[in-house]
């Protein structure tokens, strides 16, 4: 395994999990679960709520847009996921949206009660430290590689740090794709096109499966060095 994968084997796109073992404490505490449809929004960037979310069923995306329509996501979270992290500090303005990828139970809290996690249970601060680095680990990888390579090796690296061997099955669109790498749809065809040609992806209906993991990475590798 090179370097670049070690680097990258513990950056996901995906956030899951991670505060299951305090379910029951944001049950203890919070309003009833709500349900938000899929399609509605959590938080809208450039508002204050003071509002945080424990995520109990259901996927979300975290993606900015602008006035074009066009949208850059830069994370999915699922079950056991908190929803809102920017809005931890009070009055400040959320820098994301977070809408609903299918139906969606949320237990609602204010950003205080976190606050009182930390100070009651010392495990619990550390395990909201770990996913705060988690997410900073995610989003400067992304700023350092994803932003400045071009769509192949974004696509390349963005499939190396999400998928393995014992997960090599794909189920995102193309245009979902391209949302999370930060490029046209037809892009990511032109990309996927020349996988499947080298034998690295077969298509499967919606996504495809990734059947040489060696090729892939080596196929990142080159175009890396390429001027």
């Amino acid at each position: 395994m090179g370097r670049e994968r070690k680097n990258t084997a513990r950056i996901r796109y995906f956030f899951e999990g991670d505060f299951l073992p305090y379910r029951q404490a944001f049950v203890q505490n919070c309003p009833p679960a709500m349900k938000l449809d899929k399609g509605m929004r959590a938080c809208e960037c450039g508002e204050t709520k003071n509002w945080m979310y424990y995520l109990d069923r259901g996927r979300m995306r975290v993606y900015a847009g602008n006035c074009q329509g066009n949208e850059r996501v830069v994370a999915l979270l699922g079950p056991g996921s908190i929803v809102g992290l920017d809005c931890l500090v009070p009055d400040v303005a959320s820098t994301m949206s977070i809408a609903c990828v299918t139906d969606c139970w949320l237990l609602p809290f204010q950003n205080t009660l976190l606050e009182e996690f930390i100070r009651r249970d010392s495990d619990f601060a550390v395990t909201l430290a770990h996913y705060y680095c988690k997410v900073m680990r995610q989003l400067c990888y992304d700023a350092a590689s994803q932003s400045v390579n071009d769509v192949f090796v974004r696509l390349a690296n963005f499939l190396l740090a999400n998928w393995s061997a014992a997960q090599p099955r794909v189920r995102m669109s193309q245009q979902e794709l391209a949302n999370a790498v930060n490029c046209s749809r037809a892009s990511v065809s032109r990309a996927c096109r020349l996988l499947k040609a080298e034998g690295v992806i077969t298509t499967e209906g919606v996504g495809f499966s990734v059947r040489d993991w060696p090729r892939l990475e080596e196929m990142c590798r080159r175009r890396e060095r390429l001027p």
